[in-house]
Parts: C-alpha cells; structure tokens; sequence
C-alpha cells in the first residue's frame, strides 16, 4: 500500500492532477475540481415540476454552460466514462436531501440509441451516484419509443414527443426513488418518466441530473438537453 502510495506521488509530480472539468493543473492531492468548477457545483440548483397530481423536486450542481457543457458533451458523446465518478460525487452532494430512498434509477435511452451510441450515460450516473450515496441503482424503466432527441424540438413540442415514451417496472410499487438524468432543460423527459413511475405504484419521485438548461443557454451548442 505505502509502495503504491509513492509510486502515486512520483506519478502526480511528473503528471500534475487536473481538473476533470475543465483541465486545469490542481495542486497535489486536490479531489478532481479546480476551485472555479467546484465553485460552479456549490450553487446546487433546484426546481420543481408537477407530474399528474405529485411534485416532483429536481435537483443539479451545474448549470449548462462554459466547462462543464463541454465535459458533460465529452462523456456522453465521446465515451469518457471515468468522468461519471466525478460527476456522481457532485451530484451526490445535490441528493443528499432527499434520503432515505429506496432506488436510485437512471432514465434510459431507447434501444436503437443504446445500439448506436454503445452505452448509456444515465446509467453510468446513476452507478456512481448510488455507490457515493450507498443505494442500490436499479434499472426499473424502459423506454418503449425511440423519439426524436429533444433537442432539436422547440419547446412546444417536447411534452408530445415524450408522452408515453417510458414504462416502468411494477417493481417500483412502493419505492421512494431518485430518477437520474444528464441534462433538464424544460423537463418534459423527466417529467413523463416520473409520471410512469408513479403510475408503477412508486410512493415519491425524485430527480438528480447534472445540469439545469436554460433555452437561451442551448442555442446553437452541443449535446442535448431534455
């Protein structure tokens, strides 16, 4: 242990910790975020949507802009997963206010997307989320249409794109949950997500992403927002 513990030093003074955001040098021992990242994480954002007759708190560390767009567009398109462990301890922080929970559980991506795309970034959130948070993720929705993304819908027609897009499993009968997703711009993904799980008997419906979207903080960038 103490080996590797050196072996580990000499590796960072060769090749200085950076930041996962936005790739800034940190000094030794620094835990991912340079001191702007982190400060941009500390705003823990909060909004809530009505889903049928239930309020459903959503809840991010970011906002949608500047490094952290850029990050989060690197690990959902470009496959940099080992970003997911950093982001799911920021978001833990976020989370930790609607404990106790029964599930933690990823909003997926339909099939033909998850064939193309080779895996799933809500899940890889979800996974670290729940590990920092210490429970069980479980995939308990499934998503029965393969919808245009909602970005490249206007606002008004997002709510009819995903209408009965998800079905969940009757396992979430009973289950305080935590749905997880990347981005919540409108929140009409998170929202039709939600009301199947309730339809599914769940008894409260929260939800975790990594950033707020604003419209005008979309136009004309990359990713998508839901």
């Amino acid at each position: 242990m103490e080996g590797r513990s050196v072996w580990k030093k000499l590796l960072d003074l060769i090749y200085p910790p950076r930041c996962v955001i936005c790739g800034k040098a940190l000094p030794l021992n620094a835990d991912g975020l340079c001191a702007a990242c982190a400060k941009g994480a500390s705003e823990r954002l909060r909004r809530y949507l009505a889903v049928g007759t239930h309020s459903v708190e959503c809840r991010a560390p970011w906002r949608y802009h500047g490094p952290i767009r850029d990050a989060i567009f690197r690990f959902k398109f470009h496959g940099e997963h080992s970003l997911a462990a950093s982001f799911g301890k920021q978001m833990a922080q976020c989370a930790s206010g609607f404990l106790p929970l029964d599930a933690v559980v990823p909003l997926p991506v339909s099939e033909p997307r998850l064939r193309e795309r080779g895996y799933d970034q809500s899940v890889l959130l979800a996974q670290a989320l729940a590990r920092e948070i210490d429970v069980p993720c479980r995939e308990l929705l499934r998503k029965i249409r393969d919808n245009p993304a909602q970005h490249t819908l206007p606002a008004s027609k997002r709510a009819e794109n995903v209408r009965d897009a998800y079905r969940a499993d009757g396992a979430a009968n009973g289950l305080r949950i935590l749905l997880v997703d990347d981005i919540v711009t409108t929140g009409e993904t998170v929202r039709s997500a939600a009301g199947a799980l309730f339809d599914a008997g769940a008894v409260r419906v929260s939800v975790c992403a990594l950033a707020f979207s604003l419209e005008e903080d979309r136009q004309g960038g990359p990713g998508g927002a839901a």
